[in-house]
C-alpha cells in the first residue's frame, strides 16, 4: 500500500532510515521490532554525536511509522521517547546548515561567458529554469516539453505535475521569464527533443541520453559557482535547492510581499522563505532601520 501512496524518493528514504536503526539493534542484542520505549531512547543519544537534530527526528519517525505499519506498539509514542528528543533538543544545536543562494546577479554572470557546446547549452537552460520556477531538482527533472506555456510576450509558463508539498498531483504553475523561454528553445532546438522531459544528459559532445538526474542538476549548479569564481569553500556549499534559496534572497530583498514570495515556491507557511531570506530581512528589519534614524546604521 506504501508503494501505491508515497513517493519512491520517500519509501528509500524509510528504508534506510530503518537500517540504520535495525543495525543498532543487532549490534546491541535488543529487539527492533517491536522495540521497547528504551532501546529507541538508547539510539536517539547513540546518534546525537554524529547526526543532527533533524536527521534523528526524522529516524525516530520512520520508526514509529513501521512499528504502526505492523499494528505493534509505537514505541515513539511513550514517554521515554518524547523527553530522549526533548533532552537532545536541550543539548544539541538544531540549526540546520543552509544551502548557499545562487542570486540572479551571479547566474547572470555565469551566463555571460561564451557556450562551448551542447553541454553548456543545456546547463543555461537549466540554471535558469530553476531559478525562475524555484523548483527542487525532482521537480526540475521532472518538467515536461509538452507542458511549457508560450505567452504573447514572449514569457512563459511550465506545469509543475508533482512536488514534494503536492503530494496529490494537483499540479502547480510557474513562470517563465522571456530570456528563460529563449535559453530553452535554443536547447530544445539543439538537442532536437520534442516532448518528454525538458532536460536530458549529453553523451560525448553532442549525443543526447536519458533524462537528466537529480544529481547532475547539483553539478550543474555548483559548475555555476565555479565559473564564477567562487572560492572552493563557497562553491562547495551549493546544492539542488541553491536556486530556490537565491530566488528567494532576491525575491524578499527586492521588497516582493511575502504572500506572492509563497506563491512563486510553492510554501504553505512562512517558514521556510523566512529562514532563507533572514539575513535580508535582518538589514531592513526595525533595529537596522533605527539604527539608520538614529545616525549609527
Amino acid at each position: 500500500m506504501a508503494r501505491s501512496a508515497f513517493a519512491a524518493n520517500t519509501l528509500r528514504a524509510w528504508k534506510a532510515d530503518w537500517e540504520i536503526f535495525a543495525d543498532f539493534c543487532r549490534e546491541h542484542h535488543v529487539q527492533s521490532l517491536p522495540a521497547a520505549g528504551q532501546t529507541v531512547r538508547d539510539f536517539v543519544f547513540d546518534c546525537t554525536h554524529q547526526k543532527k537534530p533533524a536527521t534523528i527526528r526524522r529516524y525516530v519517525s520512520t520508526i514509529g511509522r513501521a512499528h504502526r505499519a505492523a499494528q505493534v506498539k509505537d514505541p515513539t509514542a511513550t514517554e521515554t521517547v518524547k523527553l530522549a528528543l526533548k533532552e537532545m533538543g536541550r543539548s544539541v544545536p538544531s540549526r540546520q546548515i543552509q544551502a548557499r543562494g545562487l542570486v540572479w546577479s551571479e547566474i547572470a554572470q555565469f551566463l555571460e561567458f561564451d557556450v562551448r557546446n551542447l553541454r553548456d547549452i543545456r546547463d543555461r537552460a537549466v540554471v535558469a529554469v530553476a531559478y525562475d520556477t524555484m523548483c527542487r531538482r525532482e521537480e526540475l527533472v521532472n518538467l515536461r516539453i509538452e507542458d511549457i506555456e508560450e505567452a504573447a510576450d514572449g514569457s512563459g509558463s511550465v506545469l509543475i505535475r508533482r512536488s514534494k508539498t503536492d503530494t496529490a498531483g494537483e499540479g502547480a504553475t510557474a513562470y517563465l521569464s522571456r530570456l528563460t523561454m529563449r535559453l530553452v528553445a535554443t536547447w530544445l532546438s539543439a538537442s532536437q527533443l520534442k516532448s518528454g522531459p525538458v532536460f536530458a544528459r549529453v553523451v560525448g559532445s553532442n549525443g543526447v541520453g536519458d533524462p537528466l538526474t537529480a544529481q547532475i542538476v547539483t553539478a550543474v549548479l555548483r559548475k555555476v559557482g565555479q565559473w564564477i569564481g567562487l572560492a572552493e569553500e563557497e562553491w562547495k556549499k551549493i546544492s539542488g535547492h541553491s536556486c530556490r534559496v537565491g530566488a528567494a534572497q532576491d525575491l524578499l530583498a527586492l521588497n516582493i510581499d511575502m504572500a506572492s514570495v509563497m506563491q512563486a515556491g510553492r510554501w504553505k507557511d512562512t517558514r521556510m522563505p523566512m529562514r532563507y531570506g533572514e539575513r535580508v530581512l535582518a538589514a531592513r528589519g526595525g533595529m537596522a532601520r533605527a539604527a539608520k534614524e538614529q545616525g549609527r546604521g
